[in-house]
């Protein structure tokens, strides 16, 4: 009798354990976020206040701004459900016991439903699946959304960036206190890989800026030497010698961004020293010389004293740290364009720049590109990005063509967030 009870008790235990087992998998919806039980978040402070209580009930320090956790919670079993930080398949990554997060924590874990949110357990796939899969992981109030950092919509702190990219783009912006600080840039806002040799450092204090550049040579494809100047067919152009920016020895420019909030900077350059000017080579335009007319490809030569403004709106696209759409006038060109920090579209982690000359001493040109990021671990998830930059335009041949096809790279100097 006492064996049939112990056997009878083994038996309804068992079928206990698989009906829990079965329902807390069932449980789990691949359209619902809320659901899932083993999950990836890439994680930005600047997201979400949880992301900073994670680390100090982790006794993280320093704090990390951007950092990978997987959590693992399909076992019902306490003991058996864990959080990983960094990658899970790393020998080095850091684990830990669910239960070592609070309470709060872990609540917030489990409804976060951004798309920094990624389900890890296998999922059924149909044939449409190669077409619906991105688009399922877009969540529309991610697609578009307001700045999550004060400092982006103040004139006073809106020069703060992190991010140092090797040929132009946004300047890198150190803070030393709040409105004052210093930045620096190689090229300009507006310019690619091998298309500007300026290189520039500001001070900015209360929304004012001020700062010299100088040139490095080398930055740009080709100079003469002193005040020859060769003209070089297109059978020697490898990567376009035309519609590029050559700058004076040492200019000065100063700015200025209106008190009403981060949307309207103008400012003026001037030149300082011409120094010992090496004009750009001379590329011919072969379409203009079949015709018989002697002209060549245009290049901007910085001289004299440029009026310079920029029209921007600052705001976030698809998650992104800090984003921009602006129109600008910058030394006698307009530019139109957007451009973007550490985007989040299905899984991936990149930056986007579009830019397009519109109007100038230079041709019509498009500049694309994309830097893709999340490679290392840890605060190295998103502290370098590189990829292709290309730009486009017309070409010496008359038609419309890649005038430089290279790979730029971007590095995270620092992070600066506020613990909310």
């Amino acid at each position: 009798m006492f064996k049939k009870i112990i056997s009878t008790f083994a038996v309804l235990a068992a079928l206990l354990v698989t009906f829990t087992s079965v329902v807390h998998a069932q449980s789990e919806r691949d359209d619902d976020p809320r659901t899932w039980k083993y999950f990836r978040v890439f994680a930005r402070a600047q997201d979400d206040s949880v992301f900073v209580k994670l680390q100090d009930d982790l006794l993280i320090d320093p704090k990390l701004e951007t950092y990978v956790i997987t959590v693992n919670i399909q076992d019902p079993e306490p003991l058996n459900q864990y959080i990983v930080l960094g990658d899970e398949a790393s020998p080095d990554a850091q684990r830990y016991a669910w239960s070592q997060l609070s309470e709060d924590v872990q609540n917030s874990l489990i409804a976060w439903t951004g798309t920094n949110k990624e389900n890890l357990n296998q999922k059924k796939l149909t044939y449409a699946s190669v077409f619906t899969d991105v688009i399922s992981k877009i969540k529309v109030k991610e697609l578009i959304a307001p700045p999550q950092k004060l400092r982006e919509i103040k004139n006073t702190t809106s020069y703060i960036n992190p991010y140092l990219q090797i040929f132009g783009g946004e300047p890198l912006g150190i803070p030393l206190k709040g409105s004052f600080g210093f930045s620096f840039s190689t090229g300009t806002p507006y310019s690619g890989p091998l298309e500007s040799e300026v290189v520039s450092g500001y001070f900015h204090l209360l929304g004012a800026k001020i700062g010299v550049n100088t040139r490095i040579k080398e930055f740009t494809r080709s100079r003469e030497s002193r005040d020859s100047v060769v003209e070089s067919g297109s059978n020697s152009v490898s990567f376009a010698n035309y519609n590029n920016m050559f700058y004076p020895n040492l200019g000065i420019e100063a700015s200025y961004v209106i008190p009403f909030g981060n949307f309207f900077e103008v400012g003026f350059y001037s030149t300082i020293d011409t120094g010992k000017y090496d004009p750009p080579i001379q590329v011919p335009n072969e379409e203009s010389f079949a015709s018989g007319d002697t002209t060549y490809m245009p290049n901007l030569v910085v001289n004299g004293s440029y009026f310079n403004w920029e029209f921007r709106y600052p705001f976030r696209t698809f998650g992104s740290t800090r984003a921009k759409v602006y129109v600008a006038r910058y030394l006698g060109e307009t530019h139109v364009g957007y451009s973007g920090r550490e985007l989040r579209l299905a899984g991936s982690i990149f930056d986007l720049r579009m830019d397009f000359l519109v109007a100038g001493e230079r041709n019509f040109q498009v500049l694309f590109e994309t830097l893709i990021s999340g490679i290392g671990e840890g605060f190295a998830f998103t502290g370098f990005a590189f990829g292709p930059s290309i730009r486009l335009g017309k070409t010496n041949t008359g038609g419309f063509g890649a005038l430089t096809i290279l790979v730029n790279a971007r590095f995270k100097i620092g992070d600066y967030f506020d613990e909310k």
